[in-house]
């Protein structure tokens, strides 16, 4: 199951990465904090493939900044448009994402043997 759930968890991280990265094409160049998020995503999409020593810290580190990100960007739909069905679909996109970030947190923590260096 380690092999199997951490290259689910690489995938999803590297999906994730894609659709921030269309997010700046889309919408924006100048979100850093998107861009931050991005370049995150991508090394640790790579570090949960290759099971590399820092991957848990860099999980940490996006989760930190993710679940942050989610969280303001899904009370901003909520408060400007409303409950409307535009704006659940971007909440519940929000939550995926932070439920992504929190189990890649937990597998990184409870399953930090496999990232070991030796």
């Amino acid at each position: 199951m380690g092999e199997g759930a951490r290259r689910v968890l690489a995938l999803a991280h590297a999906v994730a990465a894609g659709l921030m990265a269309a997010t700046l094409v889309l919408w924006s160049p100048y979100m850093f904090h998107v861009a931050m998020l991005v370049v995150l995503h991508v090394a640790t999409s790579y570090g949960f493939l290759r099971a590399q020593p820092w991957a848990p810290w860099l999980v940490g580190i996006a989760t930190a900044m993710g679940v942050v990100f989610a969280a303001i960007s899904a009370y901003v739909p909520i408060a400007l448009v409303g409950y409307t069905i535009e704006a659940c679909l971007l909440l519940a996109g929000l939550i995926a994402y932070a439920g992504l970030l929190v189990a890649s947190l937990a597998y990184a923590v409870f399953r930090r043997k496999e990232f070991s260096a030796t």
